[in-house]
Parts: structure tokens; C-alpha cells; sequence
């Protein structure tokens, strides 16, 4: 049941004492992170460490009365860089993506970077890339995922960038599998409909949009020959939230030695998790195979990059998913870990101070990816 912080007219003025009581501790952050040894970490500059308590405030507020974002199918202010990709045929959608009678495929919103190729089928490498945000939040426009969006295309040969605003599990009947769903509908879209040979299609995700991602990349991997999707030329995973069944309860967040150096909350996290959460209905758990994935790696013909940061709570998980994707027989898997860095950089680097680090994670993915392509 929803606490009393996320009902009207609570929820609104807890919001505005949040915002009023972290104004006023502002100054006070400025006074303690000034001598370097206060810092989470050494290398982090002041700027550094005041956004990344800025941040964690609002993700620890936002989870406390469960923030909606409304998604649209109106272009809105990416104008003619948006598009509206409609559902796949339904022989697409199959097994695991078929498992909840509740929940079907609809239409899907999603923005080109820096604009839709004006020629189908001719573009070169394209990044399918699936946002972050632990399925609650984020839609993959400009705000919101134009940096990463950028940031990729500047450091890699990837000449256009395509971001589905897939569903959020925060919006009532939107759980598990329904940001799949819209992943099957986008890949679907740009090899069908744009024409684009799926070895030219690269699948990216930072945090939760990691997770849809290897989710695709599993998906398209066990049936894409019986539903004529080939597989992608790689999937790149940003600090991929790997387990969210992890984040139910607050103990395994909690016992990472990273917990003082990272933004992200237990809060945010089992929020996160709790509405992605299959239905009973669909027989499905968050330990599913398509969900929890340390522990159940899969063989894949798709190379794998991981990138993690040194700092982020997900560190441990991350290096361990990459050790076990790599002992399948096989599989292509490289881990990257980028130094002193936190959660997410390629998403939220502007809104932490790290957008330097997030330009280096993502010229060294894009290197990687002229060794396979």
C-alpha cells in the first residue's frame, strides 16, 4: 500500500519542506567538503561532492513519495526527432514477453540523436540506447538523455543514437515485461521499418536501461531466429543494475563498501524494484532469468561491454556479472572499470560534476567497439 507521503496534500508539502531544508544545508555542504580529507573520495573535486549530495537528496525524496512521470506520445521539443514506433507484429512478442495476459504491447515514443536518418536503411552504426533510472523515472528526450546521447556519438563511430521512452513501472500496470515489450518494439522498428541490418545496431543501457538491455540482448539471443530478428553487432551495459530482486530490502544495499561514495539510495532502489516486480499472474518473479542475472549468466554470439565505476554501490555486482558472462564458453565480454567514478556518469555526469569521466568511459567503449565491428 502506498505510504501517506505519496498522497495529495502530504506529498506536496513534504516536497516543499525537502526542497526548503536541503536550501538551507547548502551552505553547510560547501563549509565541510572544502578541506580535500572530508571528501567521499580524494579525487573528487567540491563541485564533485556538493551534486553528488544534491542528487542523492532528490533520488532519497523522490522514492520517499514515489514521483510520477507522465510520458507522452507528443513530439513536445524534440519536434521532428521524435518518433512514434508502433507494436510489432505479435508472433514478435513470444515466451517470456508474452507472459503477463495483462500487459500488451502499445505504442512506443523515442527520440533520434541528432536526428533521424534522412536516408532508411543507410546510416551507419546505430546505439538503441535504453535509459536509466530504475524503471521509475526518465524518458529518454532530450533532458534527459541528450548527454549520453551526445557523449556516445562524439567518443564512437556511431552515427545516430535512437532512445525509447519504453513504459515506467512508477504508472500503474506497466511492470515486468512491459519496458520489454517496448524494447522488442523499437529493435523491431529499426531493422523492419528503418531498414537497418542488425549488425549495425549496437544495444546500450545505463542502470536499470543496462538491465532492458541485456534483457533484449537475451531475448533476441534465444528466439531472434524463430521471429526474424537477428542479434544486435554488441550491447554496451552502463553501471547496469544487474539484480534488482537485490533491492527489495535495504540489507544488500547497505552492506556495499561503496554505500559513502555514490548517489544512489536503498530507497530509490527498492522502489525501483518493488513496482517492477512481476504480477503473480505471469508466474514470474525479479529472480527470473530475464530480471536477476548475476548467477544466471547466458551464452550469446552478442559481445558484451560492461563499464562500472570504481565508487558506485553496484561496483561488486557489476565486476561479478561481468566474471560470469566471461566463463561462459563462447562469450565476449569486457569489463571497464572507470576510476573514482560513481553511478551512471554517461546519464547523469551534467548533474554530478563527472561529465569528463563520462567522456572517457565512452571513448573507451567506443574504442572496443572498432575491435568487433
Amino acid at each position: 500500500m502506498p505510504g501517506i507521503l505519496t498522497m495529495q496534500p502530504v506529498k506536496g508539502i513534504w516536497t516543499l519542506l525537502a526542497v526548503a531544508i536541503n536550501l538551507a544545508r547548502f551552505p553547510l555542504w560547501i563549509l565541510y567538503y572544502i578541506p580535500p580529507f572530508l571528501r567521499p573520495h580524494p579525487k573528487w573535486s567540491l563541485r564533485q561532492c556538493i551534486q553528488v549530495q544534491i542528487v542523492k537528496n532528490f533520488l532519497w525524496n523522490a522514492a520517499l513519495v514515489e514521483m510520477k512521470t507522465p510520458l507522452s506520445l507528443a513530439p513536445q521539443a524534440e519536434k521532428e526527432r521524435w518518433e512514434v514506433v508502433q507494436p510489432a507484429d505479435k508472433a514478435l512478442y513470444v515466451k517470456v514477453a508474452a507472459s503477463d495476459p495483462e500487459i500488451r504491447p502499445g505504442a512506443v515514443g523515442g527520440t533520434w540523436y541528432p536526428a533521424k536518418p534522412s536516408v532508411p536503411g543507410k546510416p551507419g552504426i546505430v546505439i538503441c540506447h535504453f535509459h536509466g533510472g530504475a524503471y521509475v523515472i526518465g524518458d529518454g528526450r532530450t533532458k534527459d538523455a541528450g548527454f549520453a546521447a551526445k557523449t556516445l556519438i562524439a567518443n564512437s563511430d556511431a552515427t545516430h543514437v535512437f532512445a525509447p521512452q519504453y513504459r515506467l513501472s512508477s504508472n500503474p500496470g506497466n511492470q515486468f515485461p512491459a519496458a520489454l515489450q517496448d524494447a522488442i518494439s523499437a529493435y523491431a522498428y529499426l531493422v523492419k521499418k528503418e531498414g537497418i541490418a542488425a549488425n549495425r545496431i549496437v544495444l546500450s543501457g545505463d542502470s536499470a536501461g543496462a538491465n532492458l538491455a541485456l534483457s533484449l540482448t537475451k531475448y533476441l539471443t534465444e528466439n531472434g531466429s524463430s521471429i526474424g530478428l537477428d542479434t544486435p553487432l554488441a550491447t554496451l551495459l552502463w553501471s547496469p543494475w544487474v539484480s534488482p530482486g537485490r533491492s527489495v530490502t535495504t540489507e544488500a544495499f547497505n552492506s556495499s563498501p561503496n554505500v559513502s561514495t555514490d548517489y544512489i539510495t536503498a530507497e530509490f532502489g527498492r522502489w525501483g524494484a518493488l513496482t517492477y516486480r512481476p504480477s503473480p499472474r505471469s508466474g514470474l518473479t525479479l529472480e527470473d532469468p530475464y530480471i536477476h542475472f548475476t548467477g544466471n549468466p547466458f551464452r550469446t554470439p552478442v559481445p558484451i561491454y560492461v563499464s562500472t565505476g570504481e565508487c558506485e554501490v553496484l561496483f561488486h555486482d557489476d565486476v561479478k556479472l561481468a566474471e560470469e558472462f566471461k566463463a561462459v564458453a563462447g562469450n565476449k565480454v569486457e569489463l571497464q572499470i572507470e576510476e573514482y567514478s560513481v553511478h551512471d556518469t554517461i546519464l547523469a555526469g551534467p548533474l554530478l560534476g563527472f561529465e569528463k569521466e563520462a567522456q572517457q568511459a565512452a571513448k573507451r567503449a567506443g574504442k572496443w567497439l572498432r575491435t568487433i565491428s
